[in-house]
C-alpha cells in the first residue's frame, strides 16, 4: 500500500506504520486520518499480520492535530474534520491485535493522546509528552475518554498545566511500559513483537475484547473460553506442546 501522509510495511508478519510528515513534525493531517483508518481496515481480518507498529519518521511521533490545517476550514468544516478523528480512533479500540506505539519523539496533544488508544508504548530516551491543547483553548476530549485508565492525578496535572514530561517521567505516570536508548527503539519494539507472534491471535483478540468491555463477571468468561474450546488453534497449540515445536497459528 502507497500513501501520501504515512508509509506502511510489513516485516515478518508485523504492520509498521510511520507518520511521514516530518517537515511538520508529523502533525495528524485529514489525510493522515484517513490513511490510518485505511490501513486499520485492511488489516483488521488479516492474521498474516499479527501486531501493528505506530511511529514516526525524523524526530517526532506526532505534533498532534495540523492546527494549520485546522484553521483553514473554519468552523463550519471544524466539525468534519474532528469527525475524521472519531472513526479512526474507534476502529483502534477495538482493533483485535495488539497495536504498539514507538514513540521515537515528540508526541504533543493529538499525537500524545493517540498513545492512549495504543496497547503498549515504547518510548525512546528522547521522547517527550505534552497536552497542548488547552494553551490553544480547545480540550484533550480523547484522553477524557481514557483517562480511568490511568492515575487521574497525573493526568489532570498534565491536561491542567501542558506541560511537558520526559520518557521517564511517562514510564513512572504509568505513560509507558518501557524506555529504551533511542538507536535501539527499532530493534525492542521488534522483539516485542516477536514475543506476541508466541501467543495465539484469537486469545489476543478475545483478551482486547473482554478487557475493553471492563468484564468483571466470572460467568462472562464462557463465552470467550467456549469460543477458544472450538478453534483450530488450541488444538494447534496443544500439539505444539507436546511436539515440542513452536505453535503454527491461523488466528480461527
Amino acid at each position: 500500500m502507497t500513501f501520501e501522509c504515512i508509509k506502511y510495511e510489513v516485516k515478518d508478519g508485523i504492520g509498521w506504520i510511520t507518520f511521514n510528515r516530518p517537515e511538520v513534525r508529523n502533525a495528524l493531517s485529514r489525510q493522515t486520518w484517513m490513511e490510518l483508518m485505511q490501513v486499520l481496515q485492511d488489516t483488521y481480518d488479516d492474521y498474516t499480520v499479527r501486531a501493528l507498529v505506530i511511529t514516526g519518521e525524523g524526530t517526532a511521533f506526532s505534533a498532534g492535530l495540523d492546527i494549520k490545517e485546522m484553521s483553514t476550514v473554519g468552523f463550519q468544516g471544524l466539525g468534519e474534520f474532528l469527525g475524521i478523528i472519531l472513526d479512526p480512533i474507534e476502529l483502534l479500540q477495538r482493533y483485535p491485535k495488539p497495536v504498539i506505539a514507538a514513540v521515537n519523539g515528540h508526541a504533543y496533544a493529538g499525537g500524545f493522546e493517540l498513545t492512549l488508544f495504543c496497547d503498549l508504548v515504547i518510548a525512546s530516551d528522547k521522547a517527550v509528552f505534552a497536552l497542548r491543547e488547552n494553551r490553544r483553548g480547545l480540550m484533550s476530549g480523547l484522553l477524557i475518554v481514557r483517562a480511568h485508565e490511568y492515575n487521574m492525578r497525573y493526568i489532570k496535572e498534565l491536561a491542567f498545566t501542558g506541560r511537558s514530561i520526559d520518557a521517564q517521567e511517562a514510564y513512572r505516570m504509568g505513560l509507558a511500559n518501557k524506555v529504551v536508548a533511542h538507536d535501539d527503539l527499532e530493534k525492542e519494539v521488534t522483539e516485542l513483537c516477536e514475543e506476541i507472534k508466541l501467543v495465539a491471535p484469537l486469545s489476543q483478540k478475545l483478551t482486547k475484547e473482554f478487557l475493553r468491555r471492563g468484564i468483571r463477571e466470572i460467568g462472562a468468561l464462557w463465552e470467550p473460553f467456549n469460543e477458544l474450546f472450538r478453534s483450530e488453534d488450541v488444538i494447534e497449540g496443544f500439539e505444539a506442546w507436546m511436539e515440542k515445536r513452536p505453535a503454527e497459528w491461523k488466528g480461527k
